[in-house]
């Protein structure tokens, strides 16, 4: 009982730090606004409101917030063991590519159509997590470097497919046909992107914290990323837990694979489908700091703000790229232990104990 308190606590810190970052960053936000738009007032309401102006806003954003979400748990993962692999995009790649493939093939009109493309795409994803996690436990090499370049591979292997093998003959176009109804997400709010890939992301998330605080295997990762070496001498393959880690990761990353082109933005496969938003992920990772229960919550502010500010460069004069800028400043605050000025003053205040150092 003597820990809920300190659980608390704890809780609070944390989301007053996310918080204060992200209203400094509005902040700057709203200065360069200012000093770039002719209507600075309309812009950064825009900024603000326009994500809930429509249904057809709203579904965009719940759209982001399950990518993100999914993204940000892939990322959270492998961080949590201390694994600095950046490969989640070419999951999403090869897993996009194999639901693709179901998709468009006689299963694609029959009701197994979603949840074995799903399943395809989440293997596929795997076996993409795993080999950087193998050379690093193998060979020894840098999961970094190999996960990007295995990024770069994947992306430029699929794009090759959609434009060689999957686009109609001769049409020039650069996405596969359209998936047969049965391929496709059904959507919750008809009319717009609110569709099953929300309660998929709500789910991974059950499953992933359920998988790092209840059961021996999330124990043993947690304990190789605070200390590899004391896991070890415990008992612990680290080698096995990184892996196998990577591994899960990368079925994450496939199933947003399989989220993307299964869902009612695309229900089809393109060149480039991702517009990078599966490597923003790692923001999600960070402000969260790797918890799984905090990253719906993250995607959640992150989503609104992302289309916020794409809504305003859509609709004001203000460009697009202000989100990268309210995206730098969250990381930096935050990940860099961001207090509030003042706060000393304020315990003094209310008569706290300043913490012993």
């Amino acid at each position: 009982m003597t820990a809920s308190p300190a659980k608390m606590e704890v809780f609070l810190k944390e989301a007053g730090r996310a918080v204060g970052a992200v209203l400094v960053a509005l902040g700057v936000a709203y200065l360069i606004v200012l000093a770039t738009s002719e209507d600075p007032g309309r812009a950064f309401n825009t900024l603000l409101t326009a994500p809930m102006s429509s249904n057809r806003t709203r579904g965009l954003w719940i759209d982001d917030v399950a990518k993100l979400a999914l993204t940000g748990l892939a990322f959270s993962l492998v961080f949590q063991a201390r694994q600095f692999a950046l490969g989640v995009q070419g999951q999403v790649y090869v897993g996009g590519l194999c639901a693709a493939i179901v998709a468009l093939s006689p299963l694609g009109i029959t009701i197994w159509a979603i949840p074995l493309g799903i399943l395809v795409a989440m293997a596929a994803g795997a076996v993409y997590g795993f080999i950087p996690g193998y050379a690093k436990a193998r060979f020894g090499a840098s999961e970094i470097v190999s996960s990007l370049m295995l990024n770069y591979i994947a992306i430029r292997l699929v794009n090759y497919a959609i434009r060689a093998h999957l686009a109609p003959p001769g049409s020039g176009q650069l996405n596969s046909p359209p998936f047969p109804p049965q391929s496709v997400f059904p959507a919750i709010v008809p009319g717009t992107r609110f569709d099953l890939g929300i309660v998929i992301a709500l789910v991974t998330t059950a499953v992933v914290w359920f998988l790092l605080y209840r059961t021996a295997w999330g124990l043993k990762l947690r304990l190789v990323g605070h200390n590899a070496e004391f896991a070890e001498y415990a008992g612990i393959r680290a080698n096995f837990v990184m892996v196998s880690a990577m591994t899960v990761a990368g079925a994450i990353g496939g199933l947003l694979g399989a989220v993307y082109v299964q869902g009612r933005a695309f229900g089809k496969i393109a060149i480039d489908f991702d517009g990078n938003l599966a490597f923003e992920g790692i923001l999600i990772a960070i402000v969260a700091r790797s918890r799984p229960l905090a990253v719906p919550f993250v995607a959640l502010a992150y989503g609104y703000l992302r289309q916020g500010a794409q809504l305003m460069g859509i609709r004001t004069d203000v460009p697009v790229e202000m989100i990268a800028v309210v995206q730098a400043l969250v990381i930096l605050l935050v990940a860099s232990q961001f207090t509030l000025p003042g706060r000393r003053w304020f315990d003094r205040l209310l008569g706290r104990k300043e913490a012993a150092a």
